[in-house]
């Protein structure tokens, strides 16, 4: 993949940052923010041993355990903690923040953050934040500067917010790589209800319901195939994080629930009773999902794909992507769609435009490799 170097002279609008909750977000926008603007000065508030490894790793230049100072004389906030903290965190900041800094956060949800912002911060200084990326590991050790490039990036401005304000931490966003979108609090909400928060109790009940399965609940665990596994991956997921989740965003949840029940019922009652309407509801799903953008980072433009098959040897992974990045071919994104031990895998590249897919695939071929144009 082409590696682009970073200007170390490159200069931000911002120049005092504080970013209160150095895990993985927080860290992974202090190790970006570094990465891009060098000279920027960051402040992190975290606990002690956070902070001392967010300085081994060089994602901070001054660990502060008190918020009050640490805001004092920055010109961005990033607040980067859980929802409940964030909402504590608000009065806090206001009282001791610079009048012109501008203030952010990452939850992820923004009707209830942002509504009680509205409260402390009166000169349209605050913008509701939230990152579209994330990883199934925790803490500033999983933190990685590249966590935001390609991602989605959401920005929920409210009728106080400047709009110069707006525009400015948009473009900083923008600046280490991510893609910035502004929603309106409310919509937020009800949008990653359906997306986000309706899969993850979907995936947990698919799995419980297998589960319960039994005598012969082994055989269906052992019998799951791909399909069965990508729909329940995020069963896994911690309920701690989702708690907090699902309870502040439970309105708009329990709305998309609603809605999720009915459609089960309506299949439901379609078995081997109509099948005419049951192909009508996977034509109209499969209509649905024709149009989601097709990397899974959320890009705005649909990417362009091609398929590499890779034998089940050490190096093969490496020597693909060497020969696109030594022909300044940048792969958005990569995906490993199928593998079996002993026989290699197959492998989805996906590139900006129609004519850097041919081109990436037409010097695969060259070199021996099994493509395929999507």
């Amino acid at each position: 993949m082409k590696n682009d170097s970073i200007d170390g002279n490159a200069k931000s609008d911002f120049k005092k940052i504080t970013i209160i909750g150095v895990g993985l977000i927080g860290g992974s926008l202090a190790l970006a923010i570094r990465q891009h603007f060098p000279n920027v000065q960051i402040t992190g508030v975290d606990k002690q041993k956070v902070l001392k490894r967010a300085l081994e790793r060089h994602a901070i230049n001054t660990p502060e355990l008190s918020v009050s100072k640490a805001v004092r004389n920055a010109d961005l906030v990033i607040i980067a903690t859980s929802i409940s903290s964030i909402v504590k965190l608000l009065p806090k900041i206001a009282e001791s923040v610079n009048p012109d800094a501008i203030v952010t956060d990452t939850g992820s949800v923004k009707k209830k953050i942002v509504a009680m912002a509205q409260k402390f911060f009166r000169n349209g200084n605050f913008i509701g934040g939230h990152p579209m990326a994330g990883s199934e590991s925790k803490g500033i050790e999983a933190a990685h500067p590249l966590l935001f490039q390609n991602s989605i990036y959401i920005l929920t401005p409210d009728s106080k917010t400047k709009r110069a304000n707006l525009k400015k931490l948009a473009n900083f966003l923008r600046s280490i790589e991510a893609h910035v979108i502004t929603i309106d609090p409310s919509v937020h909400d009800s949008v990653v209800s359906a997306i986000s928060h309706l899969p993850q109790l979907a995936a947990v009940a698919l799995m419980n319901t297998v589960g319960k399965k039994h005598p012969h609940a082994r055989f269906y665990l052992t019998l799951a195939g791909g399909g069965f596994r990508d729909m329940t991956r995020i069963a896994s997921s911690p309920f701690d994080i989702w708690q907090e989740i699902l309870g502040t965003n439970q309105n708009e949840v329990k709305k998309s629930l609603d809605l999720y029940i009915n459609e089960l019922q309506k299949i439901e009652k379609t078995l081997g009773k109509n099948p005419a309407r049951l192909s009508r509801e996977f034509q109209s799903s499969r209509n649905l999902r024709a149009k989601i953008p097709r990397s899974i980072k959320g890009f705005f433009s649909p990417l362009f794909e091609i398929t590499v098959y890779l034998e089940d040897k050490p190096g093969s992974l490496a020597r693909m992507t060497n020969i696109l990045a030594q022909n300044s071919i940048n792969i958005k994104d990569l995906e490993l769609l199928k593998v079996r031990e002993g026989h290699g895998g197959t492998f989805k590249l996906c590139f900006e435009n129609r004519t850097i897919a041919d081109e990436a695939a037409n010097l695969l071929k060259k070199e021996g490799f099994d493509v395929t144009a999507c």
